[in-house]
């Protein structure tokens, strides 16, 4: 449903064509020991690097020395070995590597402006403490590249990262989907017990049910195996046939089943009802995400008297999903713009006029731990005036990362835009402010009523500045009057339920914050370096 038009910024707004970019979740691995096998050879490492610092020199949102990345990559294998270390010599330009103190090499470092040949140099620190170090030569090479990518990445900014090849190809079935079954198991006590069961899935249509456990897959036996085999097995290419031997407990009986792979999407949208009050509980942003909530809308035949959009806890992820979400609500005006180095990164997105519920009143409720790409449906839902954002303020992530996919199918992760609110403002460390503040209120039987009286008598408080207008301490007092809040209490729901309830509450909380109808034109002096990631968030469990 990738509906969102992207538009450079310039006054006249003119359509162009649309860009592939977007941001998405990425996570981290712990380094582990395990038998190494025999790494490959230089020029395969060297390449792999050289492509990752030449693109971290054209994408990244700041200009970075190509010397310091390489210095800060070789330094990290002292997480493997603090025996050894690498750091930048007394003199200009150097690199100087030594283990157990005593100096073992010393090397005047190639200009940051040709990648090769710093890729060339780490290949070679690499080898050469592969030599001198038995602990980094025990690890596998995949472990070791983490370990320096970590170093160069940690030299950038929080929501920069690599993910070694294992995290890199999960990541992007949790975005994009992947070849499986569609089904989420439990793999407690040793058993592969089915928990859920996609209803239109490939396993659902062929009978498989939740509470079976599975036994064979294509004809192997899965005791004694680990769940990270099991779920290897249930994936494939979309279309592939699967076998499997399944326990069912009632009745008792041993089942056989043959069917095909389909793709799988990880479902992140839960859609529940309240008399003729549409709540969607939004988990993160992935390619199935505003298509579940058109899906839901358009089943209801219009007979919606109001939307909550649940973004609590939600650490973002695709920009475009944001961006097609808010487009449902919306039928014309700004949704987000992006800035950035690169000249792909300055972008403006706006609603194309085929919005689903353009008339039906939205609540959006928020926390600490909203980010990113639901920071970007609640800004702009906000500044257009089509919908009271209740909770705490968000998270403040503001920036875009793009993803790379490496030679090695791993994934470099790099900031290179930063987000701008229909208003006006930078959602980077800002993030949204709620109208209805309900951050320092208890979750009893007073907060709807406490909650309600600010409401009521905000029209002259924090909460009703325009958001462009606000200097660093205006934004410091903002954000301080209503503190970001990991918790999402149940009164937070009830508040907006009441609103929506209520077209006169409804309609005093819109005007405490006039839509904003331009989005501001970027200019030279505007930062650059958005991300639509989130606060680190791992899936305990995943549908295969």
């Amino acid at each position: 449903m990738n509906r969102g038009r992207r538009l450079t910024i310039q006054q006249s707004f003119r359509f162009l064509v649309r860009l592939g970019q977007s941001g998405l979740i990425a996570g981290l691995v712990a380094l582990g020991s395990c038998a190494a096998p025999e790494p490959t050879s230089p020029d395969a490492g060297a390449k792999l690097f050289a492509h990752a610092l030449d693109e971290v020199g054209k994408l990244y949102i700041r200009q970075v020395s190509g010397q310091a990345l390489v210095i800060a990559g070789a330094a990290h294998l002292s997480a493997i070995d603090p025996a050894f270390r690498a750091a930048a010599g007394p003199a200009a330009g150097t690199l100087i590597t030594n283990y157990n103190g005593n100096t073992i090499g010393s090397v005047v470092m190639p200009d940051s402006s040709d990648p090769q040949q710093l890729g060339e140099l780490l290949a070679t620190v690499i080898t050469t403490a592969r030599r001198v170090s038995p602990r980094i030569a025990a690890f596998p090479e995949e472990v070791v590249d983490q370990a320096v990518f970590n170093g160069i990445t940690g030299a950038l900014d929080r929501f920069s990262r690599y993910s070694p090849p294992e995290l890199a190809r999960e990541l992007r079935a949790a975005r994009n989907g992947f070849g499986g079954i569609g089904v989420t198991l439990d793999s407690s006590n040793d058993e592969f017990r089915i928990t859920a069961v996609e209803p239109h899935g490939p396993a659902g249509s062929a009978g498989i049910r939740p509470g079976d456990r599975i036994m064979v897959i294509q004809g192997e036996n899965t005791a004694r195996h680990s769940r990270a085999w099991v779920v290897q097995r249930m994936r494939g290419p979309v279309g592939s046939p699967i076998s499997m031997t399944v326990a069912r407990l009632q009745p008792e009986q041993v089942v056989d089943f043959h069917f095909h792979r389909d793709r799988v999407i990880l479902p992140t949208v839960t859609v529940s009802r309240d008399g003729d009050i549409a709540i969607f509980r939004i988990a993160s942003f992935n390619q199935s995400t505003a298509e579940m909530v058109a899906d839901a809308l358009a089943k209801s035949g219009g007979r919606i008297g109001g939307v909550v959009l649940d973004l609590r806890g939600d650490p973002g992820g695709l920009l475009e999903q944001a961006v097609s979400l808010t487009e449902l609500f919306v039928r014309h005006g700004p949704i987000i713009a992006t800035v950035g180095r690169h000249p792909a990164s300055q972008q403006y997105f706006a609603a194309t006029g085929r919005a689903i519920a353009p008339d039906v009143p939205i609540v959006v409720l928020i926390n600490g731990g909203s980010a990113s790409a639901s920071e970007i449906v609640a800004a702009a839902l906000q500044d257009v005036g089509r919908a009271v954002v209740v909770g705490s303020a968000s998270y403040g992530k503001g920036t875009v990362q793009t993803v790379l996919r490496l030679a090695n199918d791993g994934e470099l992760t790099l900031t290179w835009a930063r987000l701008i609110a229909p208003s006006g403002y930078l959602l980077e460390v800002h993030g949204v402010v709620p109208t209805v503040c309900t951050s320092q209120l208890g979750d009893n039987a007073d907060a709807l009523a406490i909650a309600l009286q600010r409401l009521q008598g905000s029209g002259g408080s924090l909460a009703a500045q325009p958001r462009a207008a606000l200097d660093e301490r205006g934004w410091t007092a903002l954000r301080g009057s209503c503190p970001a809040r990991p918790e999402s209490p149940p009164a937070d729901l009830a508040v907006a339920e009441k609103i929506l309830a209520s077209p006169e509450l409804y309609a005093s909380a819109l005007r405490f914050l006039p839509p904003a109808t331009n989005l501001v034109r970027a200019s030279p002096n505007t930062p650059s370096g958005l991300s639509l990631t989130g606060p680190d968030r791992t899936l305990s469990s995943e549908p295969q």
